[in-house]
């Protein structure tokens, strides 16, 4: 999460951009799950290989980037962790002598508010990203001013986006039945684990383009 949420703040200190997104984490949380299942103590090496090698830096083609990602991972994945240590300034992590609920709770009233600090980056990184922000939400708005139209006749503006807001609203699938889907699996095999990924995405996606298009339909 540290290295996608980083991502929108531009591109320092990372020397290409590469794809990191949402499934990376999720692929990283079933293998951590599944290795903390098998061993009696937390398996710190194979882990840090796994997410720096594999998972996310399979995404990493340049030197100096893969040592960014290992960075990372040696900084945040150790005993300590556990035990409770300073994430980043502002931020201590909880004790492992809470249970899940514990620990969101503690994330959700301790986490500070979120800046460039807490991905090792210079407090500046920031306005850059607010100024890209800000762009791209007056050019948002200038997209959706009326324009003129030099002839005569024919649908308006508002017209011709509500036709075709229709016809998408049409043309989109229904939602797949999850549990369905999930009693015809009979092994949780990567590749099962990545469709299932692949199918919520898809739901996802799915839902949030009904809920904007109802919101446009207003």
């Amino acid at each position: 999460s540290v290295v996608i949420e980083r991502k929108k703040f531009g591109p320092q200190g990372w020397n290409r951009v590469y794809p990191f997104n949402f499934g990376d984490l999720t692929s990283c949380a079933q293998v951590a799950m599944n290795y903390l299942e098998a061993n009696p103590k937390v398996p710190w090496d194979d882990l840090r290989y796994i997410f720096g090698e594999i998972m996310y830096g399979g995404h990493v083609t340049d030197f100096f980037d893969r040592r960014l990602v290992s960075n990372y991972l040696a900084a945040y994945m150790h005993d300590e962790l556990l035990e409770g240590f300073d994430i980043f300034p502002g931020f201590r992590t909880p004790s492992n002598s809470g249970n899940s609920k514990d620990i969101l709770e503690h994330i959700a009233v301790a986490f500070p508010q979120e800046s460039p600090t807490a991905f090792g980056l210079h407090p500046n990184a920031e306005i850059g990203f607010r100024l890209m922000q800000a762009d791209t939400m007056f050019n948002n708005i200038r997209e959706l001013q009326p324009r003129g139209s030099g002839m005569g006749g024919g649908l308006s503006v508002t017209e011709k986006a509500k036709a075709m807001l229709d016809d998408i609203m049409e043309k989109l699938p229904d939602q797949f039945e999850m549990i369905e889907i999930l009693e015809r699996v009979e092994e949780r095999t990567p590749y099962i684990n990545v469709f299932l990924q692949e199918i919520e995405r898809m739901q996802e996606l799915t839902i949030e383009i009904k809920r904007s298009l109802a919101e446009l339909d207003l």
